[in-house]
This record gives C-alpha cells, sequence and structure tokens, in this order.
C-alpha cells in the first residue's frame, strides 16, 4: 500500500511539472529612475512556452517604441535550460511615478514594476538650452491658408555637442490634417551667433482637411549627451590616438557608444504654433475646390494626329497634375460621349513628386474611343475650376476641342446603295408607316408563303451536297499542297504609301519644331514598323531603341512644357526621317528585344 502511494505522489507531480515550468515567466527594466525623455527596456523572459505578450497595458503611461525577441540556451552541471522573451524599449509618457503593469504572457502574468520619471535637473537644462534647440518653420506662401491646401513644414534640429543618442519626433497636429513626409532628411552645418552648429533638417507637407484653427504642438527631441571626462583621465593620451580612434557613435540617431563614458539627458522643444485655416471663398464657381499654385491638363492619343476609322477603337489619355495637391486629391478626368462616338473609361492612376519643397500630384485616366460612322467627329473641350494660390483668384485650365475626320470603316454595317432597286427594298426596315400595311396584307393571302419552302428545301440539299464533296476533296493526305497565290500588288503599294506620308509628317513636324507634332510622327512610323506589337508612347519606343533612349525621354519631357532643350531630341529628326527600318542595327535591336510582359 505504502508503494502504491509512492507511484501516486511521483505521477502528481509529473504531471504538475509542465504548468510549473509554464508558470515560470518574469519582467525587468534595465534601470528604474529615469529623467524626462530617456527611454528604458523592458527584459520579458520565459522558460517554457510563454507565448507573444500583450503590451497594450503599457500604453496608458509608456510610448512602445519598438520591440524584438531573443533566445538563451545554457548547460550547466550536466542540465540544459533555455529561455526565450521580449525586449521593449519604452519611452515614460509623462514625470512621477509609474507602474509598469503586469504582462499577459500565454495565460501567466508578470509581476508589476514601479519606474520613477524625474525632470532633467536645471542646471543641465539651463547649460543645454543653447547646445541643443528645436526650431520650426512654416510656409504658406504669406497668406492664411485654405482648406486642403498644403503647409510647408520644415523641422531643424540644431546642436554643437556630442550627442550619443537621440530621437526626433515627427509632428503630429491636433485635428484632422494630413502629413507627408517630403524626401530623405538633410544635414550640414551652420553658424548661429557666433556658433558653429550641426543641423539636422526634415522637410513636411501638412494638409488641414477642415477649416478653422489648428493647432501644431511642440516637436520634441530625446538625447543623450556624452559628459567630456576629467583631464586626470586624458592627461596619458596621444592626440594621435585620440584622431585615429575617432567615436563612430558620435552622431544624434545612433544608440548609446560601446565605449561607455558618462551621459546627461536632453530634451528640446519646439515652441507651438497656431495656424488659422480659411473655408473656400464664397464665389468659388468650381465643383471640386483645387487650391494649388498650379494646374494643368494634358491630354495625348495613341497616335498623334489620331487616325479614327469607323468602329474601330483607338485611346486617349487626359491627365490633371497640380503644384501644391496630392493626386489622391485631384478629380477623376472625365471625357463626355456623343451620339457619334463611344466612351469607354479605364480606372484611374495617382502618382507624387516633389519639387522643390512642393507636392506634385498627377492622375492620369485612359478612354478607349469608338467612332460610330464616316465623317467630321468633334470632341468638345475639357474644363475644370481652379484656386490659384500665387494670384488669389479662381482660374480654368481648358483642353481644346478636337476636330477629326473618320474614315470608313473596314467591314460597312450596310450594303452600298448601289446594290439594287430590289435588293434594297429587301433589306431596308420596314417604316412605321408601312407597319400597318404589311400586317393587312399579311393574313389577307397566307397561301402565297407556302409556294417557297419548296425553293428552301432545295437550298438546303445544294449546301449540304457542296459541304459534302468538299469534305471529300480536302480527305487524301497525300496530294500535294497548292501552291501559295502571290498576295495582291495593292498591299505593297499602300504599305508603301503609309509610310511615305509617314515620313513626311515626320519632316513636317521637324520643320515646325513642335515636339508634340514630333512625338506624334514617331510613334505613327513606329507603328507601322512593328504593327503586331506597336509601342504606345515614348517610354516604350525608348526600350526599343536603346541607343537613342536618352533623346526620346528628352522628347517626352518636352511634351509637359518643362523647359527641355530642343536639341536634346532634335537628332531624332535626322536620324529616323526615312523610318527605323534604315537606321544600322535595327534588324539586330528588333530581334533581342522580348516583348513587354505586361504591355500598357
Amino acid at each position: 500500500m505504502r508503494t502504491s502511494g509512492r507511484w501516486i505522489l511521483w505521477a502528481i507531480l509529473l504531471l504538475a511539472l509542465p504548468a510549473v515550468v509554464a508558470a515560470a515567466v518574469s519582467a525587468s527594466v534595465d534601470r528604474q529612475e529615469v529623467y524626462d525623455g530617456d527611454t528604458i527596456t523592458l527584459t520579458l523572459e520565459s522558460d517554457g512556452r510563454g507565448g507573444r505578450p500583450d503590451l497594450s497595458p503599457l500604453k496608458r503611461d509608456f510610448e512602445v517604441l519598438g520591440s524584438g525577441t531573443f533566445n538563451s540556451f545554457s548547460f550547466v552541471n550536466g542540465r540544459q535550460s533555455s529561455k526565450s522573451g521580449w525586449r521593449v524599449r519604452l519611452r515614460p509618457r509623462r514625470l512621477g511615478d509609474l507602474t509598469i503593469p503586469p504582462i499577459d504572457m500565454g495565460g501567466r502574468k508578470t509581476r508589476p514594476i514601479l519606474v520613477h520619471v524625474r525632470p532633467v535637473p536645471l542646471e543641465v537644462a539651463a547649460r543645454m538650452a543653447d547646445q541643443v534647440f528645436v526650431e520650426t518653420e512654416i510656409d504658406t506662401g504669406g497668406r492664411p491658408p485654405y482648406v486642403q491646401q498644403q503647409v510647408k513644414l520644415t523641422v531643424r534640429l540644431y546642436y554643437r555637442v556630442r550627442l550619443a543618442s537621440g530621437e526626433l519626433t515627427d509632428p503630429v497636429p491636433d485635428g484632422d490634417v494630413l502629413v507627408e513626409r517630403l524626401g530623405k532628411e538633410r544635414r550640414y552645418e551652420t553658424v548661429r551667433n557666433g556658433e558653429r552648429y550641426q543641423v539636422v533638417e526634415r522637410r513636411y507637407a501638412l494638409f488641414p482637411q477642415r477649416s478653422g484653427r489648428l493647432q501644431i504642438p511642440s516637436v520634441v527631441f530625446h538625447g543623450r549627451v556624452r559628459v567630456p571626462e576629467p583631464r586626470r583621465q586624458r592627461r596619458f593620451r596621444d592626440p594621435f590616438f585620440d584622431d585615429f580612434f575617432k567615436d563612430p557613435f558620435d552622431d544624434p540617431f545612433f544608440a548609446d557608444s560601446p565605449f561607455g563614458g558618462r551621459t546627461e539627458p536632453v530634451v528640446a522643444r519646439s515652441p507651438s504654433k497656431t495656424l488659422e485655416v480659411l473655408p473656400p471663398p464664397k464665389g468659388y464657381k468650381g465643383r471640386h475646390w483645387l487650391p494649388a499654385r498650379d494646374l494643368k491638363l494634358y491630354d495625348s492619343w495613341t497616335d498623334a494626329p489620331p487616325t479614327l476609322r469607323a468602329g474601330e477603337p483607338v485611346t486617349r489619355i487626359l491627365a490633371i497634375r497640380a503644384t501644391g495637391l496630392e493626386g489622391s486629391q485631384l478629380p477623376e478626368p472625365q471625357m463626355a460621349e456623343t451620339p457619334d462616338y463611344r466612351v469607354y473609361p479605364e480606372q484611374p492612376a495617382t502618382s507624387n513628386r516633389v519639387q522643390d519643397g512642393w507636392v506634385v500630384g498627377e492622375i492620369q485616366r485612359a478612354f478607349t474611343v469608338v467612332p460610330q460612322h464616316a465623317g467630321r467627329l468633334v470632341i468638345p473641350e475639357v474644363r475644370l475650376r481652379w484656386w490659384d494660390l500665387q494670384a488669389g483668384e479662381e482660374r480654368e485650365a481648358v483642353l481644346p476641342r478636337w476636330e477629326l475626320e473618320v474614315a470608313p470603316g473596314a467591314a460597312p454595317a450596310a450594303p452600298p446603295a448601289s446594290a439594287g432597286a430590289g435588293q434594297g427594298a429587301a433589306t431596308t426596315p420596314p417604316t412605321a408607316a408601312s407597319a400597318p400595311e404589311a400586317a393587312r396584307s399579311g393574313p389577307a393571302n397566307p397561301g402565297r408563303w407556302l409556294g417557297y419552302w419548296p425553293w428552301a428545301l432545295a437550298l438546303l440539299l445544294a449546301v449540304l451536297i457542296g459541304w459534302l464533296l468538299l469534305r471529300r476533296r480536302r480527305r487524301p493526305a497525300a496530294s500535294p499542297p497548292a501552291p501559295p497565290q502571290p498576295a495582291p500588288a495593292t498591299a505593297p503599294a499602300a504599305e508603301a504609301e503609309a509610310l511615305k506620308a509617314a515620313r513626311d509628317r515626320l519632316r513636317q513636324a521637324c520643320g515646325q519644331g513642335d515636339p508634340r507634332a514630333v512625338a506624334a510622327a514617331l510613334l505613327a512610323l513606329a507603328k507601322l514598323h512593328w504593327r503586331e506589337d506597336p509601342p504606345l508612347d515614348l517610354p516604350a519606343l525608348a526600350r526599343r531603341r536603346p541607343a537613342q533612349a536618352e533623346a526620346l525621354e528628352a522628347l517626352d519631357r518636352a511634351l509637359y512644357g518643362e523647359g527641355e532643350p530642343p536639341d536634346n531630341w532634335r537628332a531624332l529628326c535626322d536620324l529616323f526621317r526615312d523610318g527605323f527600318a534604315a537606321v544600322s542595327g535595327a534588324s539586330r535591336d528588333e530581334k533581342e528585344e522580348l516583348p513587354p510582359l505586361y504591355p500598357r
């Protein structure tokens, strides 16, 4: 009986062992007394599978800056043990005694930890006031900003001490505001009040989404300053070694130096600022509120000038480009439809770039246009109202209308009128006036339709016999194939005539010096040269001709009025005046190039 009880006790201990291992979770911090702006590292360990910790309780009194995992193994006195856990970087949100609450790890919680946050000593703050400081600069163009207008915000950190570590926060305005970082930060030196400072500069774009008072709070720098060593520790040093073994971590955004040394905390705040955001002017007549420094409309065709045929699609691209607005703020381009043509729009695409500190947003949309009949086709103009921030007045961007000639399609919808009077009467649909007469004549003589069925049966038999004879003639496989018939002589002549006309258009466009006409003529030539897979725009043509890619890109920039010198693309006129096949090495380029995986 005593033996059975002993086995029962051992079984209970073995069953309880996993629970004991799972319960081994712990929490610790690298220091419990910190200054305002300092960061602390919270380490969460588990001897078993503690699971992912729940860090949400920390966000009440601490700012979670980052976290990471670690694993460690040890083998001591024949026993192997392993630990895993998390390291969490925290920054206290306020002064005083703060408590790190229990953290849940796989159903088990750690113990709470008390942290004392003290203000930076007054003597340190006074000493660092003119050595580390933050400034902000707001550019609204000299006028109060409008709602949705871009506001340029520049943040600069000045320092002339050795920083062991540091972090500069991003501006977080109060209210409904979009904040975009513009480019990379800049680092340079400057002189202020006779003292030389290192400067870290960041630029932002603010887009207020509602009118009224906009509060821009302080931008804060938290860091630690390396304290100079006492002279008695430096008297045995050699200047050569000081220069040779220079500390590579002497930068505001590196972690604490691994070479040790005493540091002091530093906190620098920029003054908070307030802006009064104006609503749109009452007299504004535009459908969309678009406050910008500049706004333009562009359009382009697959062929320029476009060659239209009835029933055949052609692509037109409409684009809106605005300085001081993002692409997402621009309205989708629209193209009106008339009875003369059908329009099938595609999904728009937006893009942004930065130019001289301003956001340049663009939205493009492709439209498939299908003319319905031959003749003159008029596409109405496109108008868009916007607000000029520099002039302080409403303006209107206009794309002029197009007047184009539509050639007849390859397959006309109706037979020609010269087919005979009898055939024209048979194919013409009955009008409203003749419908009652046909209805009356139908039931009056029903027997006359019975005389047509023998002719219909004979026609059906003739078709069946012809199909059987044709199938019997094609059955022998040994019979030699018929010699290919020569192509009509008119096809090469028509192709040569089209190529000559395209070359003439290129020469005429080059003589006028119009980049749009030159681009259209080059694309028309390319369409004749690559009939199966023609390039749709100049960048695609540049990929076909790498040797002339630089000139083609210059011509593409000239289309948008970006001040491109004509000499950068005029060489294309002499190079391709006889077409693409006349350029040496053209056939080799065509064989080596693969068609694009995703043609536009």
